[in-house]
Order: C-alpha cells, then sequence, then structure tokens
C-alpha cells in the first residue's frame, strides 16, 4: 500500500501527477527539464507524457499539468 503524503507550502500551487504508476504532488507549471532534474536518473532514458514520446530537445518546452500520467524508461545493456 502506498501512502502519498502531502505538504502544503505557502504560495506554492501544486499538482498531481502519476509516474511511473505512483501518484505525486509537484509545483505548478514546472517545465519537463526541472521535473527530470530532481530526480536521480540514469544517464539514458526516456520519458512519455499522456502516452506521447517526449522527443529530448522538446523537454524545456513541455510543461506538466495536473492529472499528467508520466512514463520514464531507462535503458540498460546486458549479454
Amino acid at each position: 500500500m502506498n501512502f502519498v503524503q502531502v505538504v502544503y507550502v505557502i504560495g506554492m500551487d501544486m499538482v498531481q501527477v502519476r509516474v511511473n504508476g505512483i501518484f505525486e504532488y509537484i509545483k505548478e507549471n514546472i517545465i519537463l527539464t526541472d521535473f527530470l532534474k530532481s530526480k536521480k536518473l540514469p544517464l539514458v532514458f526516456a520519458v512519455e507524457i499522456n502516452k506521447n514520446i517526449i522527443k529530448k530537445e522538446d523537454y524545456e518546452k513541455v510543461i506538466l499539468n495536473d492529472g499528467d500520467n508520466i512514463e520514464i524508461v531507462a535503458f540498460c545493456s546486458g549479454g
């Protein structure tokens, strides 16, 4: 069972998104680049928002919205 801890910061509006199936509250109007910087991600990954793959060159243009479904997929190799 997952519990979502809601932290209210005075003067900061929050929105709820789902990241890899887990609900999170994030700062309203955050761009995708800033959101990804807040995560500890491997060097190579892909991002999908609401079933649309986002090109890396578009990360700066994408603003996350309330209710967005974000999938972050890391690539790995093996033998």
